[in-house]
């Protein structure tokens, strides 16, 4: 990921309605936010992060604003985001799961990465919760609509934040979600267009996700072969005695047993490119899938309501005549309104989607060739040591 500085200058962190302004004015101004670290409390995780203003032509304050946050704090800035705005229409950025933090959840890692039958536990690493919680923020202060929200501003400024409301997840806000998706999914599109867009995510979200999972288990499995190697190498490192006979053998263990420590490094590191690279951005979106479908849910629901006034003026009585056109204008001008926002933001979106995957495809390419060439140099060498015993 490239420093705040070099994305703002390069244009990644301006929005559109900036970059249609840089015409009348060529001075702009970004809020460009990192999680730069984060540590562990008990069982609360308090993430440190930077925000610096970023204008053209001027140098910006090198420490900026540092606040630190807990992720209640980023789950109730998303209830913010989604209940101050007008989310009709607009993709909202997602904000990833809650992490447990407890041993039973290091344990269930350790095992999903190392196998079910290790007792090596892994440590508490929080690098990627940094970078997705990272990129949340990034993409909200991008986003043409969030980008000036005060909940925001005040989110990454603030050293105090106001005292929060718990967010409740109830079951029934989730029950009538599904029964709207499964209600409005099969309802015909009048516009072919937007019905090809809605086949499209629909397709997608479901081979995007399947992508994400088998990705994930093929990174773990990296993690456990490198972890195996470990166990190798300790074995035969074990293997070693000291005896007057054993001089020979014992160089040749430990050569053996150094090739097996380089091999685990190898493996290890690609398994952590990877999934910084191309695992990131596919979970990611993945992510993303259901805000995109929930855009077009909003839309369809504003053609059925559309829809539904429309037959009810051609069957009114003369006296409701008046009543019921004024109700079908309205419907018609929201369905309008959202129809010229949902097609602004998914061409937005894929715009974003394709430039992200071009990115990470890149430089998940470049870090596999790199790791390649440095393995085999390693190899390489090991292979004389070996040959000149």
């Amino acid at each position: 990921m490239m420093n705040p500085e070099e994305a703002a200058s390069s244009g990644e962190f301006k929005h559109d309605d900036e970059q249609e302004g840089e015409k009348d004015s060529a001075e702009y101004a970004v809020l460009v936010a990192n999680v730069i670290e984060a540590s562990k409390d008990g069982e609360v995780v308090k993430y440190t992060i930077q925000t610096k203003e970023i204008r053209t032509g001027e140098e910006s304050d090198e420490r900026g604003h540092i606040v630190v946050r807990e992720f209640e704090d980023f789950e109730w800035l998303d209830h913010c985001i989604k209940t101050k705005n007008d989310i009709s229409g607009v993709i909202v950025p997602p904000l990833l799961t809650k992490r447990h933090v407890t041993a039973l959840a290091a344990e269930n890692k350790s095992k999903k990465q190392l196998g079910n039958k290790t007792k090596s536990m892994l440590g508490d690493e929080f690098t990627k919760e940094c970078r997705s919680l990272e990129k949340y923020l990034q993409l909200l202060l991008v986003h043409p609509v969030f980008s000036h929200d005060e909940n925001l501003k005040k989110f990454l400024i603030d050293e105090e934040l106001p005292a929060r409301v718990k967010v409740k997840k109830g079951i029934l806000n989730s029950l009538s979600k599904t029964v709207d998706e499964v209600r409005f999914h099969s309802h015909k599109d009048i516009n072919d267009e937007f019905q090809s867009r809605r086949d499209f995510v629909s397709k997608y979200s479901i081979d995007i996700k399947s992508c994400s999972e088998a990705f994930t288990k093929m990174v773990n499995s990296q993690f456990k072969v490198a972890s195996d190697l470990a166990c190798f190498a300790t074995t035969v490192s074990n293997g070693i005695t000291d005896g007057l006979n054993s001089t020979e053998l014992n160089r040749h263990l430990l050569e053996f047993s150094s090739c097996l420590e380089k091999s685990r490094e190898s493996q290890n590191v690609m398994a952590i490119n990877d999934e910084k690279t191309f695992g990131f951005t596919v979970e990611l979106y993945a992510n993303y899938m259901d805000s995109v479908k929930s855009m077009f849910l909003h839309r369809t629901q504003k053609l059925v309501k559309l829809e539904s006034a429309q037959k009810a003026l051609q069957k009114a009585k003369p006296q409701n005549q008046k009543e019921l056109e004024e109700a079908k204008n309205t419907a018609e001008k929201e369905f309008q309104d959202i129809s010229e926002k949902c097609e602004k933001e998914f061409s937005r979106f894929q715009r974003q989607r394709v430039l992200s995957f071009q990115s990470s495809l890149t430089k998940f390419t470049e870090a596999h060739i790199s790791n390649a060439r440095d393995t085999y140099a390693i190899m390489a060498k090991l292979l004389s040591d070996v040959k000149s015993l």
